[in-house]
């Protein structure tokens, strides 16, 4: 008899949950506006398109033969200014090297230089491109040309009234092959020639 009076206290409960889970005053929607499924029913293949949807910008392709002549022309205009720029045969046959950094001015002027082409040229690695870029790498390419010109026409007419042999040392060729770089970086980069432009 108690046996029977539990059992009947089982059904009772469970007649109960089947009555509250089967209300249909219940919330069956999940939040945030998902769609439940019920069995039977078609999955949702996605969210519900809302008229929301952006559009992703496509940056433009990096221009990789240009920041690599502009890259390469940085590290050797940077470069040059460690390497000797003039040789000076003595007449004891002593032979002096002086680097680029024993000509301060035009070093310093030679760093910065490669510098600021070293920032375009990371703007061309990422796909940055317009005249601004182009301006700053001719400038900077005629910089490191002038530089170089000079001392090289400096230790030629040097050496034509100096009892001194000077020659020029590898240096310089190293920076004004930089300048060329720089020039040809901006020559081939795709952008356009016009201001307003990326």
């Amino acid at each position: 008899m108690d046996d029977q009076g539990s059992t009947d206290g089982v059904e009772t409960t469970t007649g109960e949950d089947h009555a509250q889970r089967s209300d249909p005053t219940l919330p069956h929607t999940p939040p945030f506006g998902i769609k439940a499924v019920h069995p039977g029913d078609d999955p949702p293949v996605g969210p519900p398109d809302l008229g929301l949807t952006t559009q992703r910008r496509t940056r433009p392709a990096g221009n990789g033969l240009a920041a690599m002549a502009s890259t390469v022309g940085v590290v050797l205009a940077i470069m040059g200014t460690f390497l000797p720029w003039i040789v000076v045969d003595r007449a004891d046959g002593a032979v002096d090297h002086l680097i680029g950094w024993d000509f301060a001015g035009d070093a310093v002027l030679v760093l910065v230089t490669g510098l600021v082409a070293a920032g375009v040229t990371g703007a061309l690695w990422i796909g940055q491109r317009g005249l601004v870029h182009k301006l700053v790498l001719l400038v900077a390419g005629g910089v490191l040309l002038t530089v170089a010109g000079f001392e090289i026409s400096d230790v030629r007419a040097v050496d034509a009234v100096s009892v001194l042999e000077r020659s020029v040392g590898s240096g310089l060729p190293v920076v004004a092959l930089g300048g060329v770089l720089l020039v040809g970086g901006a020559l081939l980069d795709r952008g356009p020639w016009s201001f307003g432009t990326r």
